[in-house]
């Protein structure tokens, strides 16, 4: 039932602000009473902070998987900027602005998100120190590619215009001739 429940209130959150879905609206898409949503979710943060859980969690596997195969740098990148180039034509895109705004607006869930964006940001400079190990970057440049990483997908995820379908690819070339990859 916990799955039914985050399935409808992601499809909910999907169509209109968190702020503007009811605990109501989802217990009556899960065809359940109102008294048996909050058996299993004491609030809408809670419900909205274990969607946001299961999300980030299935992003820090996906970087985890990167550190340990075998993927030159520049084909990792491209995953990542392939991904988040994928998420902005789909209806997840709707949802990840409206967890955004929610957040934003409530600290006190900010601070919980936060913990988890940690992990995500902890797992990505992995992937980077993998690199500084091999001695394809220096330490420098894998902080400045950090930083640029974060950046490029703040800006993929929240732009508005059409990508064109070389963007993830000039993205990626762009970082590694930024951070001087295995130039260093």
């Amino acid at each position: 039932m916990k799955t039914k429940i985050l399935k409808e209130a992601f499809k909910l959150i999907s169509q209109k602000p968190i702020k503007d879905v009811s605990m109501r609206e989802i217990a009556e898409a899960c065809n359940i009473t109102k008294p048996s949503l909050y058996y299993y979710f004491k609030d809408k943060d809670e419900l909205c902070y274990t969607i946001m859980q299961i999300v980030i969690e299935k992003q820090n596997k996906d970087l985890q998987k990167y550190i340990n195969a075998k993927l030159s740098l520049e084909e990792i990148l491209f995953n990542i900027f392939e991904q988040s180039y994928e998420m902005q034509g789909r209806k997840y895109l709707s949802v990840f602005l409206h967890f955004v705004d929610y957040i934003l607006s409530n600290k006190k869930m900010e601070k919980k998100v936060d913990s988890l964006k940690k992990d995500n940001d902890k797992i990505l400079k992995e992937v980077l120190k993998k690199e500084v190990d091999r001695g394809n970057i220096t330490f420098r440049n894998s902080e400045i590619g950090y930083n640029l990483i974060r950046a490029c997908i703040h800006d993929i995820v929240f732009m508005s215009k059409e990508l064109d379908k070389n963007y993830p690819k000039d993205i990626t070339d762009a970082i590694l001739k930024a951070i001087e990859y295995k130039n260093c």
